[in-house]
């Protein structure tokens, strides 16, 4: 760890230690219109997102920061949510739930907090609707939002797209801490466990300003979970089947609280077979390859991950510990290395074996969390370390390497451990003013092994600081403006690889410079949120410049990326992306209809991508190079959803996304730009159902537009619409105290034959997953 970084660490821990604390509390009741009070309703504590559960009598305390206004979103199974304003002197509360006799689905809706208290296009899921769209990777339970697509690599790994970008520009923050685990690959997924998801915020938008360099396209925020209720011990555990690989899964977990000292574990286990698409070959370069039995061979894979928290909720504030585990072993289908040979894929009869070529991945990861209460201020502050190492398989013979051992099958060995720092101070000057000061802090270091060569080994630093404010000069008026400076430096050491003919004669070598390049630069943003129509109508406008720093494997790597079908060339002299982007949205809510359009405008100056050249690798079949270049680009779009009821137990709901991009050099399309899209469905919903309750049923037709000549890059193929046919249905099962979830979804009814625009296989021409039907139960044990 450099000596930079250090000394941020301490300057963080010895500045908050110097401050007084000053404890406020509040006290509530919940209770329905009887005055019966209601037992384990949830209160979330808006802007700071506290979170606790009501008791056996109906009532709850928290802390809360005596710093002016502050909302409570209390809810209840079978009731109206609440949201409400209040005072820090109100010390004791009473707050009365009204029984819901419709329900509005949250999928894209964004809450009341982010309607009035942001400035950019937020998307929220709960627990529920990450339940009810339940896939193998958390990325896949997402992509039904418009706006938000997934890179998929089989059906075990999927990485998110948001209006169109992904990978670097992209963050995802967990446990106060942005995910690290080599994500500009491709085919790198996320390494998060998709049962411990239970709250999602989806930044739709440039989030450069708080997050930093990796936010320029928008952000994932996975929330903190509910914090166990006082003097409680809960648990619960779920299973998962899907019928077209096999696949099983499941999740157990356990959560307790003492006198507000709290505990929570889970361990998830998948493991899945090769998938089947309906074909039985498929054709690639003019030859026809076998799928036999519709199944593709080496497709299986397995994936455990675990965590454990420990917290403690005081007066003064909050801190937690967590240490989370992932692990991933994946097979890829045998055209994922080279070219693909009619005999490798001939059936092993053996459908749930892990063959080469294959990929592990293990994650590591400790967090620390601390909240302190400072008067009418609170400073969070966020410490973690992460170690991601990533393993690639395959035979050494085929790549001509006669100094290899023949046994000696890891291909490529990528090891990188990352510490994180970060705080801000939120300070709540008046009922209109609010302002925000932060600085983060990150290091890295990565160590390549193995007999292929990809990239040399490497450092980076990151580090920034930020200050945003908000003014409310009315109730139906919020401006926001920020600023940010960073800091950047990338170090990678000189690597370099021979290349072999098959009778051992070095014909060529790969290299890679050395290069130590530091990096500044700023970002800013202005935004509104203002209420045409209180509760009812609202515009919301923001423009902002943003900035990426290039990483090393878009300046470095050299050789070949397995996983992605080609040979890839970094460019040393590539400079920061800038981004110039506005962005739009209004939404609309009656008592009937909720709507929302919005659409963005993004200039990019100095877009880095990936541009295939007319040269082919010098390594065996390694087929064409392709090296990152950058030139200015547009990046414009939109997204337009609904949801109308058309009677107490009946919705129809329509979402629409579209993304347009051009390349100012070549004034072509960038490549992988997501397909549109039009989702339709209609729902029906029932409190009370026979002897259970939450009753729904949805039958929804996706369909998505070709990506026709005009919207691919150079080289890059052309894809045709298609259209997809999903239903789902879930029911709780209630006896006395105890119940049974079950939810039953069947993707791609009809068995469709469709290619995806985003799918790694796309480029060999396979075929997306077939019909499928998924059977979860979850059963909560109190």
């Amino acid at each position: 760890m450099s000596a930079n970084f250090g000394a941020l660490l301490l300057f963080l821990l010895f500045s908050f230690s110097t401050y007084s604390f000053l404890p406020a509390q509040i006290n509530g009741l919940v209770q329905d219109e009887s005055g019966s009070p209601l037992a384990g309703a949830s209160v979330l504590q808006l802007p700071d997102s506290n979170f606790t559960y009501t008791n056996k009598e109906g009532r709850f305390q928290f802390p809360i920061s005596p710093a002016g206004a502050y909302r409570l979103r209390v809810s209840f199974l079978g009731f109206e949510k609440l949201e409400k304003k209040f005072l820090p002197t109100q010390k004791e509360l009473l707050i009365t739930l009204h029984a819901a006799h419709h329900q509005l689905d949250e999928i894209v809706i964004t809450d009341e907090h982010a309607k009035q208290e942001s400035t950019l296009s937020a998307a929220h899921l709960s627990t529920e609707e990450l339940a009810q769209n339940s896939q193998t990777t958390f990325v896949n339970s997402i992509e039904q939002l418009p706006g938000i697509s997934a890179i998929n690599v089989g059906v075990g790994i999927a990485k998110p797209v948001i209006r169109g970008l992904s990978s670097n520009r992209i963050l995802l923050t967990q446990d106060g801490i942005k995910q690290e685990g080599q994500q500009w690959g491709n085919d790198h997924g996320l390494e998060v466990d998709p049962f411990a998801v239970e709250r999602v915020e989806i930044v739709k938008g440039p989030a450069s300003l708080q997050y930093g360099s990796d936010g320029l396209g928008g952000a994932i925020n996975v929330m903190a979970p509910a914090i166990p209720k006082e003097n409680s011990l809960s648990g619960g555990v779920l299973a998962v089947y899907q019928s077209n690989n096999q696949h099983i899964g499941g999740s157990a977990y356990v959560r307790a609280n003492r006198r507000n000292i709290y505990a929570t574990a889970r361990y998830s286990q998948q493991d899945f077979g090769d998938y089947r698409v309906p074909v039985d070959s498929f054709v690639y370069q003019g030859f026809v390859f076998p799928v036999f039995d519709q199944k593709l061979k080496n497709t299986a894979g397995h994936e455990k991950s675990a965590h454990v928290s420990l917290g403690m909720v005081k007066s003064w504030g909050l801190s937690s510990l967590t240490y989370r585990y992932y692990q991933l072993a994946a097979g890829m289908l045998p055209a994922a290395v080279g070219l693909p040979l009619a005999y490798s894929m001939n059936p092993d009869f053996n459908q749930r074996d892990i063959d080469f070529p294959s990929q592990a991945v293990n994650h590591h990861k400790i967090a620390f969390n601390q909240m302190i209460y400072l008067g009418k201020s609170h400073v969070n502050i966020n410490l973690g370390y992460q170690s991601n190492q990533r393993s690639e398989y395959s035979f050494p013979d085929f790549h001509n390497l006669p100094e290899v051992d023949p046994t000696h099958t890891l291909a490529l060995a990528l090891r990188l451990q990352t510490l994180s720092a970060n705080a801000h101070l939120e300070h709540h000057i008046s009922e209109q003013w609010k302002a925000v000061i932060g600085l983060n802090a990150q290091h890295q270091q990565n160590r390549a092994g193995g007999f292929e060569y990809l990239l040399p080994d490497f450092q980076v630093f990151r580090s920034g600081m930020f200050g945003l404010c908000e003014y409310k000069p009315q109730p139906r008026l919020l401006l926001s403006g920020g600023i940010r400076l960073d800091y950047g430096h990338n170090q990678t050491d000189f690597g370099q690889r021979y290349v072999y003919t098959s009778n051992g004669t070095i014909t060529d070598s790969l290299h890679s410079p050395a290069t130590d390049d530091p990096f500044f630069n700023w970002s800013a943003s202005l935004g509104m949120n203002y209420s045409l129509r209180p509760d009812r109508l609202f515009l919301k406008l923001n423009l902002g410049k943003s900035f990426r720093i290039p990483y090393p494997a878009e300046t470095v790597a050299n050789g070949v990326h397995h996983g992605t079908f080609r040979h890839e060339q970094g460019n040393p002299a590539l400079s920061s992306e800038k981004g110039y982007q506005l962005d739009a949205s209004l939404l609309f809510q009656s008592e009937r209809l909720e709507a929302e359009w919005a659409g963005y405008f993004n200039f990019f100056e100095g877009f880095i991508y990936l541009a295939p050249q007319a040269k082919f690798s010098p390594l065996p079949e390694a087929g064409q190079i392709y090296r990152y270049e950058q030139n200015d680009a547009l990046y414009s779009g939109f997204e337009l959803s609904w949801t109308y009821q058309l009677s107490p137990h009946l919705f129809l709901k329509q979402a629409a996304e579209y993304v347009w991009n051009i390349n100012l050099s070549s004034s072509l399309s960038l490549p992988f730009t997501p397909q549109p899209s039009l989702l339709t469905s209609i729902e029906y919903r029932k409190a009370a159902f026979f002897a259970g309750k939450d009753f729904y049923l949805s039958l929804s037709d996706h369909y998505h537009l070709a990506n026709g000549p005009d919207r691919v890059d150079r080289n890059e193929r052309a894809t045709p619409a298609y259209n997809l046919i999903h239903l789902s249905m879930g029911w709780k099962l209630v006896v006395g105290k105890h119940s049974l979830q079950l939810r039953l979804r069947a993707q791609n009814l009809l068995n469709t034959t469709y290619l995806n625009a985003l799918s790694r296989y796309r480029l060999i021409n396979v075929p997306e997953q077939g019909r499928n039907i998924i059977l979860r139960m979850e059963i909560p044990l109190e």
